[in-house]
Parts: structure tokens; sequence; C-alpha cells
């Protein structure tokens, strides 16, 4: 990490922030919030599934008091080992997180987005999209809309949140802020209305649309499929605990609604 622009000197733990006064020297500023990156997934959740990849420094979060802090959050969005992008639940979304440093542990769900450099387009518009769909299937889970949706930052400002500037030393850079991002969340739920059609006289009446319904995970781990079917590449997993929308059934199979794959 780098330090103070006047000292160079570390920031003291719990304040590196962009422009908070240096611990050291008392007149130079911390430099902006760091990205951390590292885009993979194995550096924070473990053990390796197959897909994940092994993390050989042993310093993922899926550890007692990761580094010494008291955090867990809900899920991690980042890279699997074949570069593809993917979600990682890491706590039931019903339990209480260890996310903001403040009054949002008790009432909003945290995830976090695996950084890299944040220069690179196409991992930034795939983990963007990761995450509006993410967002998307936890407010039809909850009964929330966009509007319910914030990030650090905007916690912070509503006194709720540790003073942490995510999302918004990023997004900027690719030309996305959280008015966007609620903007295509709300495009996202569009998509699950269900439209019934009208009766017709002349016609027999159509097939009924497909209901979603919700599945609660009782097994241990449970493989995602590219299709219905053993037969299909395992994309992802699921574990114990988890509850999951179904948006259409084949072959006993069930599609997630967040694009994920079959289970």
């Amino acid at each position: 990490m780098l330090g103070c622009h006047n000292c160079e000197k570390k920031p003291e733990p719990g304040t590196a922030y962009e422009d908070s006064p240096c611990a050291h020297c008392k007149t130079g500023k911390n430099p902006p919030p760091l990205s951390h990156n590292n885009p993979n997934l194995k550096r924070y959740v473990q053990p390796d599934d197959g897909l994940l990849g092994v993390n050989p420094n042993g310093n993922s979060f899926n550890t007692y008091r990761p580094g010494g802090r008291q955090v867990c959050v809900h899920a991690f969005i980042g890279k699997l080992k074949d570069g593809s992008v993917a979600t990682y639940q890491t706590l039931p979304w019903n339990y209480r997180g260890w996310h903001s440093g403040g009054l949002a542990n008790d009432t909003h769900i945290g995830f976090e987005i695996c950084e890299d450099n944040l220069t690179d387009s196409e991992y930034f518009e795939k983990v963007y999209r990761e995450a509006v769909e993410l967002c998307a299937y936890l407010c039809l889970m909850f009964d929330l809309d966009e509007k319910d949706i914030i990030c650090h930052s905007e916690g912070h400002k509503k006194g709720i949140a540790s003073n942490h500037s995510d999302v918004m030393h990023w997004f900027p850079k690719h030309g996305k802020s959280m008015d966007t991002f609620r903007k295509d969340v709300k495009a996202e739920l569009s998509k699950s209305a269900v439209v019934q059609p009208q009766p017709q006289t002349e016609k027999p009446p159509l097939p009924k649309a497909f209901k979603p319904y919700t599945v609660r995970i009782i097994a241990d781990v449970l493989n995602i499929r590219a299709g219905a079917g053993t037969n299909h590449k395992v994309k992802g997993t699921v574990r114990k605990g988890g509850v999951y929308t179904i948006v259409e059934e084949s072959n006993g199979w069930g599609k997630l609604k967040s694009g994920a794959g079959w289970i």
C-alpha cells in the first residue's frame, strides 16, 4: 500500500481513506483507496472446489477473523481460475453480516466485487453485470426494489457505514454510478414480470407462463450445470442453506434466475 503524500509512511490500520490526515506527520494526506489488484475469487474464498483454484498463501477470508478483523460479507463476485466471472455466497442471505462497519450490518446484505487495477473495462463490464443480476435476484427474494440498494460510500453518508469510498472510486472510471446501477437493476427486475395471456374465445387459451419459485439447498454442496443434466459442464456450486429462484424446469432440473445455470 502506498503511504502519505507528504512523509510516505503507510497509514495506520483503519485510516487508509482518501484525504484522511496522516497519523505520522499530521500534515500530509493518505492516498486514495487502492485496489487490491486481485480479481480472483480464490484470494478470498476457499477451499478450492475445482473451479476456484488454490490460494497458496492460506490467507483467504474463510478463516476466523481474517487478518485480525471481525468481518464477513454475504458473497464475493470475481474470477474463477478459468477467467470467467461468478458469484460465490459466503453467508446465508438472512444472516447478519459484518461488512459495513456500522448499523447497516443489522439491515443490509453486503457483497464485495473483487477489484483488479480498476482500468480493465472488459472485467468491469462482466462484474458490473453480475452485480446487477445478483441485486435483482435479491430484490425478488426479499420483496425489495432498486431504491433499497446503496454502496458503502452512500451508507457512510447515511450514517450507517464506515468511511469507505466504494464503489465510487471505481464505477466512474467506466462511466457508471450508483444511479446508473440502480437503473440497470430496475430494468433487470422488469424482465421478471409475468405477462398473463388474455382469454380468447375463438382460439384455445394459451398455456400459462411458468411461475418462478424458490428452493432451499439441503445438500452440503450442489453443482451448477450449464444445462439440464449431469452431462453438461459444471459452472459453479451452491451451498447448504442458500435460497434460489427457479425460472424454468427441464427433466427434473431447475434453471437459476441469476442465469448461472441449472441445479
